[in-house]
């Protein structure tokens, strides 16, 4: 994971968005597995990931056990689990041993990949103060990011990567130009 910025698309729902978000320049396409109006079932996201190339990262919210996403990693050609809340224990270490990336949007675990900095409420869009804490890492930022300020953002924080999906929506659906945008903005 090193290397210039990092770009993650989350709420992809679509072949033809994953494909697109991939060949803007994507690193990492998210297909959330949480209640969201963006949620895709497992049958969906095998689909996508059949249909379009892409580093696949899996989005759950409180998921009850790791006994479901053993099962949905067996399922799923996946390259990390992002985690929106409290994940069950031993998460990191069954991914690590799967060697997939671990992401958690909780700031208080410990045992993390990568540290998912979110606005009031993880998932909303909704913009805050982007800080990055004092130490610790790495970090990606998400909440509120657009084309129109991700390239500051940036510039000014220099976390390791950024994590868009409502601020590249347009009429909430997936905008191909917002996509293209937002990459360019973001890798500058």
């Amino acid at each position: 994971m090193s290397g210039g910025m990092l770009v993650k698309i989350c709420g992809i729902k679509r072949v033809e968005t994953a494909r697109a978000a991939w060949l803007a320049g994507a690193d990492f396409l998210g297909l959330v597995l949480a209640p969201s109006r963006r949620q895709v079932t497992v049958e969906q996201a095998g689909d996508i990931i059949a249909g379009a190339p892409g580093r696949y990262i899996a989005v759950f919210a409180d998921a009850p056990t790791l006994v479901s996403m053993e099962h949905i990693v067996a399922a799923l050609p996946l390259y990390g689990v992002q985690w929106q809340a409290s994940a069950p224990p031993g998460w990191q270490r069954f991914l690590s041993a799967h060697s997939l990336l671990a992401v958690s949007a909780d700031p208080t675990v410990t045992d993390a990949d990568v540290w998912l900095l979110d606005g009031p409420q993880a998932g909303s869009g909704q913009a805050w103060g982007w800080r990055l804490p004092e130490t610790g890492g790495p970090y990606w930022l998400a909440g509120g990011l657009r084309p129109d300020n991700v390239r500051e953002l940036v510039a000014r924080l220099r976390p390791a990567g950024v994590d868009v999906s409502s601020g590249v929506e347009r009429d909430g659906e997936k905008a191909v130009d917002l996509i293209e945008q937002f990459v360019r903005e973001a890798k500058r």
